[in-house]
């Protein structure tokens, strides 16, 4: 048996192959794969172990003696962990293994096959930057694939329930999975992970012609409740307020916007399949305002990004800077007042869908997966 030890920074050292960088509490070297077995173990552990001295003799070379060569290879076969051929990616599945590394094809462990994933609609920028192209090519094997709930509502919450109900690999949320449903998952037989890879926002915007400084959080919450109905209500002209959002109910933009209160959520809203048609509604409509991901708002010319302030406040924060591009400085140093971070949801339940979500977070986690999704207009967490 390879025992392991530990390094000055108590990472494990893998007896395989040498790899000195597997974090705490990893039971897989995170480079070769191989079972780790770390020389730092209880009292316990020790007697439970072939290292077990009988008089004078190890367990091991008791069995060698007792049934020869042939018989202690067999043995040895037969108490070694094994992976099971539906799992790829064992219990080492822990927190400990989302790792930073720096390009995508030096990520280990991806698993071969086609992997459905679901959820946030924020999602689409990243791939439209040709991210899931560049992890093709640096992973032929590894082929990913969005797929929409039967009821065609997508979001955040769509993506997490089809997650649970195992029916994609992983899910791109962009709120934090909530304790009912992580009870749900409990109750199922597994626990899920939510990893974090980027930062993101929600921002508001307005028909091009409707002039206003700003909003500030308070005021557009109250008109996404209903209780602000005219732009005069918050320093606009005398015109009704018409507000839209993306399947409103389903997307994690109004959980974003209204936390506790998404229950609350005005009848007058108008919903809409994606963006592109809120995006030419608003554009088209006198009067009207709509919420969404920072980075789908940058750049577009139909209607007018609104500066946010928060609370109650006029301390209006803008979401472009003056070349239309995302105000990231804003976004990092936290004085904008709608940020949300971008996660991957993987279903911990030791089979290879797991394997695809560990995967897949440590391909956007890596130095290289960060600069798409700084392209993508996200701000990087790392």
């Amino acid at each position: 048996m390879n025992t392991n030890k530990f390094n000055s920074e108590r990472n494990i050292i893998c007896g395989w192959c040498a790899y000195n960088a597997n974090p705490p509490g990893t039971t897989y070297c995170q480079k070769c794969g191989k079972p780790l077995v770390t020389a730092s173990v209880t009292t316990r552990e020790r007697i439970t172990r072939s290292t077990l001295l009988v008089g004078g003799l190890s367990l091991s070379a008791i069995v060698l003696l007792l049934f020869g060569v042939g018989g202690y290879f067999f043995w040895q076969q037969a108490r070694s962990p094994t992976i099971s051929s539906t799992q790829n990616i064992s219990s080492a599945n822990t927190s400990s293994s989302i790792t930073f590394y720096n390009s995508l094809k030096e990520i280990p462990n991806v698993p071969e096959g086609t992997f459905q994933y679901g959820g946030a609609l924020v999602f689409a920028p990243l791939v439209a930057q040709g991210t899931h192209e560049a992890i093709n090519e640096a992973h032929p094997k590894f082929s990913l694939r969005y797929t929409e709930p039967i009821d065609n509502k997508l979001g955040s919450g769509a993506g997490i329930a089809m997650l649970l109900d195992r029916e994609i690999s992983f899910a791109v949320t962009a709120r934090p999975v909530e304790d009912a449903e992580y009870s749900k998952a409990s109750q199922r037989g597994f626990k899920v992970d939510q990893v974090a890879f980027a930062i993101d926002g929600v921002g508001c915007y307005t028909h091009p012609d409707l002039s206003i400084p700003g909003l500030s959080v308070s005021q557009l919450q109250a008109i996404y409740k209903g209780k602000v109905r005219n732009w005069k209500e918050v320093g606009g002209p005398d015109l009704p307020i018409i507000p839209f959002g993306v399947n409103p109910k389903t997307t994690a933009l109004i959980k974003t916007l209204l936390g506790s209160e998404a229950g609350n959520l005005s009848t007058l809203v108008q919903s809409t399949r994606d963006y592109t048609e809120v995006f030419r509604k608003v554009g088209s409509t006198p009067g009207a305002v709509g919420i969404g991901t920072v980075t789908l708002i940058v750049g577009q010319r139909t209607v007018r990004p609104v500066p946010l302030a928060p609370g109650n406040t006029k301390n209006y924060v803008p979401l472009v800077t003056d070349d239309n591009r995302l105000n990231s400085v804003a976004f990092r140093d936290n004085t904008y007042p709608l940020t949300r971070r971008i996660s991957v949801v993987i279903r911990r339940d030791g089979t290879p869908d797991e394997a695809a979500g560990v995967a897949y977070a440590n391909l956007l986690l890596s130095k290289e997966g960060q600069q798409f999704v700084e392209k993508a207009g996200f701000v990087p967490i790392r």
